[in-house]
């Protein structure tokens, strides 16, 4: 059962989602949060030890979220691996295609940010996206398992390259203010997972 402390922890997390997706994590002020989010001083502090721990908290549970949508799509989406792979590659390209801020990665937004400023949420950043490589690393290694991969892949090395070539892409499509470096990494990913070849 969801609890009145649990709402309102929760309405300023999303409220603070908002506006670190519009301005950055430097440039949310608190007085800008608490305005926003219709809330006193007093109750952020007594969820949140300060604005770095209100960072932390809220990458834990966009991680979390992030992690939850990965899992349902690679273990619940289409018939192969290889096809389940390019499936959550293709809801990347919407994504990061939007010009809605908060359906953008925070992790294209705040990474070099707050590596510069919080050791801690550096740390977070860091275990969250070792975490999805070792996962797409696991999908692919699936789909040389169910025929949809080639064997000549490798999943260890494949799985961080391509993680890394779609946050690269994603800040690229940011710079141009145009899909066409994640349309690129779509394709390369598609030549990187090549199906087998049939030799029969």
């Amino acid at each position: 059962m969801t609890t009145q402390t649990d709402s309102t922890r929760d309405h300023i997390l999303t409220t603070g989602r908002s506006l670190v997706a519009q301005r950055g994590f430097t440039g949310m002020g608190l007085s800008a949060l608490l305005k926003t989010a219709s809330v006193p001083k007093g109750s952020f502090y007594h969820y949140f030890a300060s604005k770095e721990d209100f960072g932390c908290k809220l990458l834990e549970q966009y991680l979390t979220q992030y992690g939850e949508t990965l899992d349902q799509i690679l273990d619940h989406g289409a018939p192969t691996a290889r096809a389940r792979l390019l499936e959550y590659w293709s809801l990347w390209v919407s994504s990061q295609s939007s010009q809605e801020a908060c359906s953008q990665c925070l992790i294209v937004k705040l990474g070099a940010e707050v590596s510069d400023i919080s050791e801690e949420m550096r740390q977070l950043l860091e275990m969250g996206t070792r975490t999805m490589t070792k996962r797409l690393a696991k999908t692919i290694a699936d789909g040389q398992r169910d025929g949809s991969i080639a064997a000549t892949v490798q999943p260890d090395l494949a799985g961080p390259a391509l993680y890394q070539m779609w946050l690269g892409a994603s800040l690229m499509a940011k710079l141009s203010r145009s899909p066409d470096p994640l349309l690129q990494a779509m394709q390369t990913t598609q030549a990187m997972l090549p199906e087998p070849t049939n030799t029969d």
